[in-house]
């Protein structure tokens, strides 16, 4: 012990840590709460139910879910895409129409959605979503990116004019 020190000393500074420490804590709390209080808002505030589901000839699995929020106008549809037994991947998203009716097998490595009506300058109503060797889909295709919204925000950001 060096000279002038008393014993109590090294107690106070311990006290002192953990005070900093416990107040560092609480501050780095925050944001995990808000986002916690926002994730729970938008779970009661939207009701989603599953509208299709099957599994596929080579053990893949899928899965259409409607979600239709208070405030939203248009529902949103998820159609998720997975190897059986494992999680879903989201494959495509929809605002609105056209509505994701089905999934079905195209070939190795390919399964369409069916939509109940064609998009927008197409002439099929099938949308073909290419998998993995391992079942999930190798890109998620948004079908709300077809629609009038999405050509005049590709217009305000400088992006191509569609006439």
């Amino acid at each position: 012990m060096t000279a002038g020190a008393s014993p109590g000393a090294g107690n106070a500074a311990n006290r002192r840590i953990i005070k900093a420490a416990l107040w560092l804590v609480g501050l780095l709390s925050i944001p995990v709460i808000a986002l916690i209080l926002l994730q729970a808002g938008v779970l009661f505030a939207c009701s989603s139910h599953v509208t299709a589901s099957g599994v596929l000839a080579g053990h893949v699995e899928w899965r259409i879910t409607k979600m239709q929020c208070r405030n939203g106008k248009e529902p949103y549809y998820d159609v998720a895409v997975g190897a059986e037994d494992k999680t879903l991947t989201t494959a495509l998203t929809s605002r609105g129409s056209p509505v994701p009716v089905g999934v079905v097998p195209l070939s190795e490595g390919l399964v369409g959605v069916q939509l109940d009506r064609p998009r927008s300058g197409e002439r099929e109503a099938l949308v073909t979503v290419p998998l993995r060797r391992s079942g999930s889909p190798k890109e998620r295709i948004d079908l709300q990116a077809d629609g009038p919204r999405a050509a005049s925000q590709r217009m305000d950001r400088g992006g191509p004019k569609q006439e």
